[in-house]
């Protein structure tokens, strides 16, 4: 099972207390006491302000609260205007600028603050440092107009110029300080190599020294970015803003003195001080673009890959450990393959965990067909299948896919969780084939089965008692006994269910029921308690046995003897002499009954024929070869030659089992025999009939094997010459034996079109027996039925040069596709369209159109031509028929063409259907299955 792995919080910086407050504003106090004394000398406003970055950090790392603003702000007004006051401006200015400076940490301050979610302001992710570029350019602004007014107020100094100065140092002071102050107190960064920090930090101290040498002119100032960059790469953020900050004093303090590149510009004449100071600034400006992003973006990496690490070994974890089998797996070939599996899943299967890398799941367990269509498909599945050569297993299986590929299924895998539940399995089973065999048992007793509650209410009802009494289950189920017809009150019925803790023998009494129908039968009841596994009464069972014919039997079986039936009855002995010969006896072979009694069984049979099958013609032999297999069974009928009394022999089927009795096996043995001899005769001339009809069969199909094989033979011999004759024709019209006279070309012409039907019809033929003889081969290829309809339109476009025929043709927006031969697919729609024109008058309309049901792409070809009569419909797929209205209207045809359509659509799993009237137009209909 999968469990959520939160994400690594990200790292934040606690707010400020009060001590550490009071200790940024002394700090802040002097390092602008500083930057105001180190100022250029022809600049009123110091060229680098790092003071700035600790007020912004006082106001954005402050405690939450209205108040506590108010007090940060106006502590940062009163020490940067002391500094400006130390460093030898007036009180009026160094006011000034104190409120200008508060305003700005204000400014910036809060756009730090300003995060989505609650809390001080961090600095771990792209976001926050964008967020950190914004207060930088609005702290910076906002100096700049307010610096640029204090001086152009009240120094009579230059507002652009002193605003370009001071938003550069102001905006390069937030973007070293912050990331600082923001990272002082994080924990919990990569493992840092001291020898390389050493190394780099060595670099960097010796490149920057290098770069701001006095009267260094070398364009050398990229080597310290790329040492910054460095530590970007390889330490945390704590570690780059350090160097940084570092960074930054530096070269400003260098330049400051006139060391450098950018002082040396001065003394070029290319810019003055203040411009060396700006330059300067915007050079630390680029080392923080450079560096910080880079770090963040690092930091934020390796959390990612911690936090990705640790969701892999969770997820191995819970894969390993987990008490469902797991399956990782993917598609490979068009089938699941595993690619992973856990030791729960190779229990559940029964082989060694390392023998399921590689194999399909189909070979692992027997997975239905559907599950090949829905993993194509991406779905998800559940079912319960059985292991592969297990058939007794069961597994609950719930497959799905985790994750997903653009276009290469190999790169998705899929998650297959198994549950053995073949112990449920089995047991559901076995309690299955319990209940199975209690309502068997049940139903097939042919006795009265009544299942009660311990109040008398019927709670069970078997299929014999609706047979014997016509009651329903839904008739009796929830009455109690008193109120039903089928056991009547006695004394030792209630005393089952008032007394049922008694000695548990059954209850048996015979008693009259009540049918549904008003009859009445006589029932032996046995009824007794079924007891649970406390030994204590759970239910009442109430058999009872139908003895009502039982009771009449003696009185029937007299009856039955004396009564004037077709069927003989004899009863025979253990030495084979007759006990009992009744009246069908004595009717069919006309011999007395009382003079039967105490002869042979045997002398009434034909006696060369018992000879033939039991091989001796010894009576005593015989008869102990005739019963020796019937045991306590019976023998099944046979027909025997029996000899009547006046010697005609009769056809009897006969039957003899065992009687049983009471003490011995059986008492002797009965025989039945029906008199089959008219019977037997009818089948042996059925018999006869059903060969000769065979043999007409046989004969017919010859006849129609002959008949396709003279047709095809007859087609070709005659397209031969047919085509000869079309060829000579065609050269006599063109002139190319001699220029034929005028009064010759109409008839070439009609030579011509006769020879050309004449070789429709050869082919037509020749497609009819290819199609009875299935020898055509067909071609298997994707059809688009409306670009069939299409090309059909053009081709039928002669046949309306002369007409007065309006020919509408249909075709569907989306491609209609099936699979089938394309020109017997053609053939099919030109044969119908051809017709429809050819039936239909000038004026009418004939309508063809191709659209998509379902699974299924229809053809519909309408006309309001002259029909076909009803009754000859079924006729009309028959080869050579045409119908009445044709014949009477004198249409030219030969019956062939919707044969052949018929048999085409037929051959390509289609239907096609017609629906006309005499004189009322036809609509044929084609339906083929479409292609997916």
């Amino acid at each position: 099972m999968a469990t959520a792995v939160t994400s690594l919080p990200a790292p934040a910086a606690p707010a400020l207390g009060l001590r550490v407050a009071v200790l940024l504003l002394a700090t802040t106090y002097v390092v602008a006491t500083v930057s105001v004394a180190w100022r250029p000398a022809d600049n009123p406003v110091a060229g680098w302000w790092p003071a700035a970055g600790l007020a912004v950090a006082l106001v954005a790392l402050a405690r939450p609260g209205a108040g506590r603003l108010a007090a940060v702000a106006a502590g940062i007004a009163v020490t940067t205007g002391l500094a400006n006051l130390t460093g030898g401006r007036t009180l009026d200015v160094s006011a000034a600028f104190g409120a200008v400076n508060a305003a700005e940490a204000v400014v910036a301050g809060l756009v730090l603050r300003a995060r989505p979610t609650p809390g001080p302001p961090v600095l771990v992710r792209l976001p926050d440092f964008v967020r950190l570029l914004v207060a930088a350019a609005l702290g910076g602004l906002v100096i700049a107009v307010g610096s640029g007014t204090v001086v152009w107020a009240m120094l009579d100094g230059g507002f652009l110029a002193t605003a370009r100065t001071t938003f550069p140092a102001h905006a390069a002071a937030i973007l070293v300080v912050l990331p600082l102050a923001l990272t002082w107190r994080l924990r919990g960064g990569p493992v840092v190599d001291r020898r390389e920090l050493a190394a780099q930090v060595t670099l960097l101290v010796v490149s920057v020294g290098l770069v701001f040498m006095p009267a260094q002119e070398l364009a050398l100032t990229f080597v310290p970015l790329t040492l910054l960059v460095w530590a970007a790469l390889r330490f945390d953020l704590r570690v780059v803003s350090v160097q940084l900050a570092g960074f930054a004093a530096a070269t400003t303090s260098f330049n400051a003195l006139g060391w450098g590149p950018f002082a040396a510009e001065i003394d070029e004449g290319f810019t003055s001080q203040v411009g060396a100071a700006s330059l300067c600034q915007l050079y630390v400006v680029c080392a923080a673009l450079l560096t910080v992003p880079l770090a963040l973006l690092l930091a934020e990496r390796n959390r990612l890959a911690v936090q990705a690490s640790a969701e892999e070994v969770l997820f191995r974890r819970n894969f390993t450990d987990s008490l469902l089998g797991q399956l990782l797996l993917r598609l490979e070939g068009g089938a699941l393959r595993v690619v992973d599996a856990n030791d729960t899943a190779a229990d559940v299967l029964g082989r060694p965990h390392g023998s399921l890398l590689g194999l399909g799941l189909g070979d692992l367990l027997a997975t239905p067909p559907e599950l090949d269509v829905r993993t194509a498909a991406g779905q998800s599945w559940r079912g319960r299948v059985s292991v592969r050569g297990a058939a007794s297993t069961r597994v609950e299986v719930a497959l799905s896919r985790l994750s997903h590929g653009d276009d290469d299924d190999r790169r998705v895998v899929w998650s297959a969780q198994l549950l053995d539940v073949s112990a449920e399995h089995v047991a559901r089973q076995r309690l299955e084939a319990a209940e199975r065999l209690t309502s068997a048992t049940l139903d097939t007793t042919a006795a009265i089965i009544l299942v009660t509650d311990l109040e008398g209410r019927i709670v069970r009802v078997n299929a014999a008692t609706t047979g014997l009494t016509g009651w329903t289950e839904a008739d009796l189920v929830g009455r109690t006994i008193a109120e039903t017809s089928l056991v009547a009150s006695a004394p030792d019925l209630d005393a089952l269910f008032l007394w049922p803790n008694r000695s548990g023998q059954p209850v048996v009494r015979e008693a009259d029921a009540t049918t549904r129908d008003g009859s009445t039968l006589r029932v032996l009841w046995s009824n007794n308690m079924v007891r649970d596994e406390q030994d204590l009464p759970a239910y009442a069972v109430l058999t009872g046995i139908d003895v009502t014919t039982e009771r009449a039997s003696a009185g029937l079986v007299s009856h039955l003897m004396r009564a004037a039936i077709t069927t003989a009855i004899i009863g025979v002995d253990d030495h084979g002499r007759i006990t009992v010969f009744n009246a069908g006896a004595e009717l069919m072979l006309d011999h007395d009954a009382g003079r039967q009694v105490g002869q042979r069984f045997l002398d009434l049979l034909d006696p060369d024929q018992v000879s033939e099958r039991l091989g001796s013609r010894d009576p005593d032999e015989a008869f102990a070869t005739l019963v020796r297999g019937i045991g306590s069974g019976e023998l099944p009928a046979r027909d025997w030659l029996w000899v009547a009394r006046d010697g005609s022999r009769r056809v009897v089927s006969m039957s003899l089992s065992a009687t049983a009795g009471g003490v011995t096996p059986h008492v002797g043995f009965l025989c039945v025999g029906r008199d089959v001899t008219e019977q037997r005769q009818g089948q042996d001339m059925l018999v006869a009939a059903l060969e000769k009809e065979r043999t007409a069969v046989e004969r017919l199909r010859a006849l129609d094997e002959a008949k396709n094989e003279f047709v095809s033979t007859v087609s070709h011999e005659l397209r031969t010459p047919v085509t000869s004759i079309v060829g000579y024709t065609e050269m006599l019209q063109d002139g190319t034996v001699v220029d034929p006279l005028p009064d010759q070309l109409p008839l070439f012409d009609t030579i011509a079109r006769n020879g050309q039907r004449l070789i429709v019809l050869c082919n037509d033929l020749l497609t009819l027996a290819g199609l009875d003889s299935e020898s055509i081969t067909w071609e298997a290829e994707q059809v688009d039925l409306g670009e069939v309809l299409g090309a059909v339109e053009e081709s039928v476009a002669p046949l309306l040069a002369d007409r007065h025929l309006e020919v509408l043709v249909e075709r569907p927006d989306s491609p209609a596709v099936v699979v089938g031969d394309p020109a017997q697919l053609e053939r099919v729609v030109l044969n119908l369209v051809t017709n429809a024109i050819k039936f239909t008058e000038d004026g009418g309309v004939v309508r063809a159109r191709v659209e998509v049901s379902g699974d299924e792409v229809v053809l519909t070809v309408t006309d309001t031509g002259i029909g076909i009569p009803t009754e000859e419909q079924d006729n009309l797929f028959q080869k050579f028929f045409r119908s009445s209205t044709a014949q009477k209207e004198a249409i030219q045809g030969t019956g062939l063409g919707l044969s052949i359509v018929s048999a085409i659509v037929s051959a390509h799993g289609g239907t096609i259907r017609v629906r006309s009237a005499h004189l009322e137009g036809a609509t044929f209909t084609v339906r083929l299955p479409v292609k997916y």
